[in-house]
């Protein structure tokens, strides 16, 4: 694919590393060991709409009680329209889907938290001032890892982080606590390879979230990767796929115009660990279902097909991301409940060998 390599290598990084502007560093003694800091620039964006047009949601064994290790089963067969409006060729990254009985959109009240926890998560940027001081120079390693308590301490997996290194920049974790003294946030700084609370002496610039969305009674959950490889997996409810693409294999480039009807597949045994518990006891999926009204998000990740290095450390920021919140409203047929735009009784859906994109055709 045309400059596959190089685009790969930018969405990383732009992911990783997010917007931030280009201004001279002041490392000194600089050498060859140090990994310069990567400058992004805004390049053109190609977002890739997306829309759920055709729903499946069908029920094996409804009325079995649902505990740690038994309950229902729910197979799921959904097809999105994927289209994209730009006059650029969009490379399709990835898709996200999921169904639940409610869905919200936290991105201004920040993450909802179901009882006490806490989240967090890591990035870099191009320096940080700590009580006066600026830093732009850190020996890389681990993100900080917090242990029941919320006393941080060595990952478990720190094992897997074989390579470190001197980097331009700084490494920072922010992470925000939910118990009986509120919502808190607190900011953490790789300091040399230690990893310090800064909370409160920082000025930093860190890019903004992005969307946060939370839901409850949880009926589909489905991730889709194009455009590098990984490993298929299912954890009781939590489906990820990875679609090969090169030569002769799945194309994930949309021409300038262009739609395409794609398909997520998946199923899951409903446990008593993915349920979302009330006062009065838990939201059962499959009463959900068979309420006739759930909703779903659906979102999809793409990069434009330019090269994007271009030059001194510089690269093309590219990424986009498109999201639909929608609410569906199914049909029983049997134990399967429907929910179709696009289908005539006349027509079927034919999957193509990937498994991956549908095509409508007559029923023989």
């Amino acid at each position: 694919m045309k400059n596959a390599t190089k685009i790969s290598v930018c969405l990383i990084l732009s992911i990783l590393i997010g917007i931030l502007a280009a201004t001279p560093l002041l490392v000194s003694e600089l050498n060859s060991n140090i990994r310069p800091w990567i400058t992004h620039i805004q390049g053109p964006i190609a977002p890739i709409n997306i829309d759920v047009v055709y729903a499946d949601f069908t029920i094996t064994n409804p009325n079995t009680p649902i505990t740690q290790t038994n309950g229902p089963k729910i197979d799921y067969y959904v097809v999105v329209n994927a289209t994209n409006p730009s006059d650029y060729i969009s490379l399709l990254v990835g898709i996200n889907f999921w169904a639940d009985q409610n869905i919200q959109n936290n991105t201004e009240t920040g993450p909802i938290f179901d009882g006490e926890g806490s989240r967090g998560h890591g990035g870099t940027a191009e320096g940080a001032w700590v009580d006066g001081i600026w830093y732009n120079l850190t020996w890389h390693s681990p993100s900080p890892y917090f242990d029941a308590n919320g006393t941080m301490t060595q990952s478990p997996w720190h094992y897997l982080y074989q390579e470190e290194y001197w980097m331009e920049g700084v490494e920072y974790y922010k992470r925000t606590v939910h118990n009986d003294a509120g919502t808190n946030s607190y900011i953490y700084l790789n300091m040399n390879g230690t990893w310090v609370d800064v909370t409160g002496r920082i000025i930093i610039d860190i890019p903004d979230d992005g969307s946060s969305y939370s839901g409850s009674a949880i009926i589909a959950n489905h991730q889709m990767y194009f455009q590098t490889d990984g490993t298929d997996g299912n954890d009781g409810y939590l489906t990820t796929r990875w679609v090969n693409i090169g030569n002769n294999e799945f194309d994930n480039r949309f021409a300038p115009g262009q739609s395409r009807l794609l398909v997520i597949s998946g199923s899951w045994e409903v446990r008593l660990d993915y349920v979302t518990l009330t006062d009065d006891g838990f939201i059962n999926p499959v009463d959900v279902i068979r309420s006739g009204i759930i909703q779903t998000f659906a979102s999809a990740m793409s990069a434009t097909d330019v090269d994007c290095d271009v030059g001194n450390n510089a690269f093309l920021d590219t990424f986009a991301n498109t999201e639909i919140l929608k609410q569906l409203s199914l049909i029983p047929i049997g134990n399967s409940y429907i929910y179709n735009t696009v289908l005539a009784d006349n027509q079927m859906f034919q999957l193509d060998q990937y498994g991956t994109e549908v095509f409508i055709r007559p029923r023989s």
